[in-house]
C-alpha cells in the first residue's frame, strides 16, 4: 500500500520546509520515497532537497493559468501516483495550499473513499509554531481536524526552536494532543544563534546532503535524526 504524507500549516514561517528537509534526510536511503513541493509561492523544498536528486523530487503547481489555486489539480496528481514506483510520498504544502485542503476534503469529494479507492494510506502532518505563530497554527489544526472527522492519522509536529522561551505553550500543546489522541512529535532543535545551528540552517538552505557538512554540524544533524526521526530511519 502506498503511503502519502501531507505536511501542512496555513501559517507561514513555522518550519514546514525544514521538517520536509529532515524527512528527506531520514528517507535518503529509501529509493522508493518521493518528495513533492506544492508550495507555488517559494519552491523552497525543491531547492533544499536537491541532494535527493531529480528522480526523487518533483514540483507541482495547484494554480491555473490565472494564478488561481485549483484544488482539483491535487486530485489529478494523486491519481497519477497510483501507477508510480514510489511507495512513500511526502507533500510539502505552502500556506495557501494548506489553507485550501480542508475545503477539498469537506466539499469536493469523499476523501477517505477516494484514497481507499486508489489504495493509499494518507497521513496528515501539521506543524505548529510557537510564540506569535501559536494561536493561528493551532486554529488551522482545529480546522483540519474538523474536516478529517477522525478518519485519518494526524501527527502534530512542534517546531522546537520557535518554542524557545515559550515552555508553557509547549506543555499546553503536548497535553492537548494527548487529550485529542493525536500523535505528538518534535523537530528542529537548531539554535540559529549558535555556530552549529547556523551551519546546519545554512546547509539546509543550500540543499546539502549529510556528507557535505563539516564534522561538528554533521554529527549534530545525525543526532537530530536519531532523536526525532527514528521511525523514518528504520521503516524502509
Amino acid at each position: 500500500m502506498k503511503e502519502i504524507n501531507f505536511i501542512l500549516q496555513a501559517k507561514g514561517g513555522v518550519g514546514k520546509s525544514l521538517l520536509t528537509y529532515l524527512l528527506g534526510m531520514a528517507e535518503h536511503n529509501n529509493e522508493q520515497s518521493l518528495f513533492v513541493d506544492l508550495d507555488s509561492s517559494t519552491g523552497t523544498s525543491s531547492r533544499q532537497l536537491k541532494f535527493l536528486g531529480e528522480l526523487r523530487t518533483e514540483m507541482v503547481s495547484l494554480l491555473n493559468e490565472k494564478e488561481v489555486l485549483v484544488r482539483d489539480n491535487l486530485v489529478s496528481y494523486l491519481e497519477s501516483l497510483a501507477e508510480s514506483p514510489f511507495n512513500r510520498v511526502y507533500f510539502d504544502f505552502g500556506a495557501p495550499e494548506s489553507e485550501q485542503l480542508p475545503a477539498l476534503i469537506e466539499r469536493d469529494l469523499p476523501f477517505r473513499a477516494f484514497v481507499d479507492e486508489l489504495g493509499f494510506k494518507a497521513n496528515f502532518h501539521v506543524v505548529i509554531g510557537g510564540g506569535g505563530a501559536y494561536t493561528s497554527s493551532v486554529d488551522y489544526l482545529q480546522k483540519l481536524l474538523i474536516a478529517l472527522r477522525g478518519e485519518f492519522e494526524v501527527t502534530v509536529w512542534q517546531s522546537i526552536t520557535t518554542f524557545n522561551n515559550f515552555s508553557a505553550l509547549a506543555d499546553e500543546l503536548k497535553k492537548n494532543c494527548e487529550a485529542l489522541g493525536l500523535r505528538f512529535r518534535t523537530f528542529g532543535d537548531f539554535d540559529p544563534g549558535s555556530n552549529l545551528g547556523s551551519q546546519i540552517l545554512d546547509g539546509v538552505r543550500k540543499g546539502y546532503g549529510i556528507s557535505e557538512y563539516q564534522t561538528g554540524a554533521r554529527m549534530r544533524l545525525k543526532k537530530e535524526l536519531n532523536d526525532h526521526f527514528k521511525d523514518e530511519l528504520t521503516n524502509h
